[in-house]
């Protein structure tokens, strides 16, 4: 397996800035949480494999009862605080080349090993993401049917008109991506470096593996919601 280093979780994270840029040109308003949230997933990943990384090293069982009853606690404390918050497929290809070939290292970026798993996270998160995006653009557009028609009516642009729709459409399939960028290894140890360390990985390799992951799926989703939004917008 590829050893990582650093530079290629920075360079998975240039998606993370091309959605903020996506967001503000959108007016999303999904800026700050998404690199608050990708912020989160570095740090708090960096330092649950620190931790693993020690408790794999002492192998005592006090330091793992320890570290599950801490999981415990912030799990319950998550969940109580997230009541409380309020709730404001080529493009899936080239996420993928980005994080096969450059951003993981892998060369060539068609290795099977790396190339078929990493496609099926980053189509199967989109495909989820584009499904939530989808259900609420058909659904406000059913509900707002008068108001658009009467944008239109009044000189604005099927853009224009649509806008807002796709705007909401868009917050709401990024929001379980960013909800999950927001807890990954505060609380969840993710499925990906779960089976790697298992196999037998260096832990730090396993946390740079899924930040890169988390990364391309945030990426991919919002291309791919994107796109699926404005296919259906114009073809309304």
């Amino acid at each position: 397996m590829v050893e990582l280093q650093w530079y290629h979780v920075a360079i998975a994270s240039t998606l993370i800035l091309t959605n903020g840029l996506l967001s503000m040109a959108l007016g999303l308003g999904l800026g700050k949480p998404l690199f608050i949230s990708a912020f989160r997933c570095i740090v708090q990943l960096t330092i649950m494999g620190s931790v693993l990384k020690q408790i794999f090293d002492a192998k005592s069982p006090y330091l793992i009862l320890l570290m599950a009853l801490v999981l415990i606690v912030l799990g319950a404390h998550e969940a109580v605080y997230n009541t409380t918050k309020p709730v404001n497929s080529g493009l899936t290809s080239r996420s993928k080349l980005i994080g096969t070939r450059l951003a993981m290292g892998v060369d060539p970026f068609h290795s099977p090993r790396e190339f078929i798993p990493v496609l099926g996270m980053l189509l199967g998160n989109s495909m989820t993401a584009t499904a939530l995006g989808l259900d609420t653009c058909l659904r406000q557009l059913s509900e707002n049917k008068e108001k658009i028609e009467l944008y239109l009516s009044m000189g604005a642009t099927r853009w224009e008109a649509c806008r807002p729709v796709a705007v909401e459409a868009l917050r709401t399939a990024m929001m379980p991506t960013i909800n999950q960028m927001s807890i990954i290894g505060l609380i969840s140890i993710p499925g990906m470096m779960t089976g790697q360390l298992i196999a037998g990985a260096s832990v730090m390799n396993a946390v740079k593996s899924q930040q890169i992951i988390m990364f391309l799926i945030s990426g991919a989703s919002a291309f791919a919601s994107l796109s699926a939004i404005l296919v259906s917008a114009n073809a309304m």
